[in-house]
């Protein structure tokens, strides 16, 4: 029998045998093609996060960063350590040692201005960091109680992703993960850089996003719920979050939560601390306003205690902030009315909790864009 060889196949045969290989692996390069290059094309779409496993065991996050217009991935990191894009391994929070090495003080361009820190733009080993010092010149001790209160709950929220990243703190400076895209109040002006994302699926995931933080807030995390205090109207309320490079959104400013305990499943209720605030203003939940007896003034110790859901009185004006365009509104807004109306309830315990606002809005996501997202 003579032997068979490879040589006397025809040319023909190996001419497709070739062709259907090359076909095949040039379809798998491009399969993985956001992990192994650099994408230079513009996404129409909102990135969602996406987290692919890497060498030695390690998960990393990925996005599609609209400032660089290329995907860029860090490592998801546990309680002690961080993570930023571009690093390969997680590092312990940075201490006093370790922050000696932050170069450079670049003032962030934004209007806001800070109650409790200041902010600057700088760098550790060439990765850019949010530098926040505590500012002793407007309200003292309470300034600071506020601002290590902040500190201790970036440690113990560290593991969410919904919430600003810890790299490391020395005293009275903080430092943390930068999003150039800054908060929430930028949205409209950086949406018309990027105009592709400006639509209604971009924005209504921002009300995703939105009600999704609260669900973590509210999910009873140390035998206590949490609720944002210091948001009394919808300028202040976006100061607290920020815009990650793909149009999402994580809580910043958390330095203001209140924990209300919980027993038996039940909130303890509880008052907000008043400091500045005003809790008069209509953006905020009845049970929180001041109701005059004889025109007497302003007096917390004789308010009414409340719950975590005079966070959930102001869902529809967040959200509506964020849809903003008559359009968009048109088309989204109509979906909405319902769950609206019982989220202002002015009995709060007719107003649903996060959890059930946060299904219907991943529902109505769903039915208008066609995908189903688990925010």
């Amino acid at each position: 029998m003579k032997r068979f060889t490879f040589r006397k196949i025809s040319l023909k045969i190996q001419f497709w045998f070739w062709l259907y290989g090359i076909l095949f692996v040039s379809m798998v390069l491009l399969g993985f093609n956001p992990y192994l290059f650099e994408s230079t094309y513009k996404s129409p779409i909102t990135a969602i996060y996406k987290t692919v496993a890497r060498d030695r065991g390690v998960d990393f996050k990925c996005i599609w960063s609209v400032v660089d217009n290329r995907t860029k991935c860090k490592p998801v990191c546990g309680y002690g350590y961080f993570g930023l894009y571009g690093m390969e391994t997680c590092h312990p929070w940075l201490d006093c040692e370790g922050l000696k090495n932050i170069k450079g003080h670049e003032k962030i361009n934004t209007s806001v201005i800070g109650y409790v820190k200041e902010v600057w733009i700088s760098k550790w080993e060439d990765y850019e960091v949010a530098v926040k010092r505590l500012r002793t010149d407007l309200h003292g001790p309470e300034s600071k109680d506020e601002f290590y209160r902040g500190i201790q709950f970036l440690r113990d929220f560290s593991d969410l992703p919904e919430v600003l990243q810890l790299v490391g703190q020395c005293k009275d400076t903080l430092v943390t993960e930068l999003h150039a895209l800054n908060d929430a109040t930028n949205l409209e002006n950086h949406l018309k850089i990027y105009k592709d994302f400006d639509n209604a699926s971009t924005r209504f995931r921002l009300c995703v996003d939105y009600v999704h933080i609260l669900t973590m807030l509210h999910s009873g995390r140390g035998g206590k719920v949490y609720a944002l205090c210091d948001a009394n109207d919808k300028y202040i309320l976006l100061q607290q979050y920020l815009l990650t490079d793909d149009f999402r959104l994580i809580i910043n400013d958390i330095d203001s939560l209140v924990g209300f305990p919980v027993n038996d499943g039940v909130t303890e209720k509880r008052l907000c601390p008043v400091k500045t605030r005003n809790y008069s203003v209509l953006f905020n939940a009845p049970e929180q306003r001041w109701r005059p007896i004889e025109e007497k003034p302003f007096n917390n110790s004789k308010m009414s205690p409340y719950d975590e859901k005079i966070d959930i009185w102001k869902i529809p004006d967040a959200c509506k902030s964020f849809l903003y365009h008559m359009d968009v509104k048109v088309k989204v807004l109509p979906h909405l009315n319902l769950i609206h109306q019982q989220c202002k309830s002015k009995d709060p315990k007719n107003r649903p909790n996060a959890k059930e606002v946060l299904k219907i809005y991943e529902d109505i996501y769903q039915k208008l864009f066609g995908i189903r997202i688990n925010a």
